[in-house]
């Protein structure tokens, strides 16, 4: 899916671990590197909201592509 000059990414390891992502503009290593845990009380509301999404979602092969459910 891409909206603009946003990409979404899910990535699963089906050992419970998952992560969500939401980029603007291009991932580059700067951009990793300089990622932190976002953790502010203003962010409360949107951080159980992609809880839901991150926790309904997964990632399955189909037809020798990766797509997300």
């Amino acid at each position: 899916m891409n909206n603009d000059n946003y990409k979404f990414i899910l990535a699963d390891d089906h050992k419970g671990n998952k992560a969500l992502v939401v980029i603007k503009g291009s991932w580059t290593n700067d951009l990793v590197n300089s990622s932190k845990v976002v953790d502010g009380s203003r962010f409360k509301d949107v951080a159980q909201q992609l809880k839901h999404i991150i926790d309904s979602a997964s990632v399955i092969e189909k037809d020798g592509e990766q797509s997300c459910n």
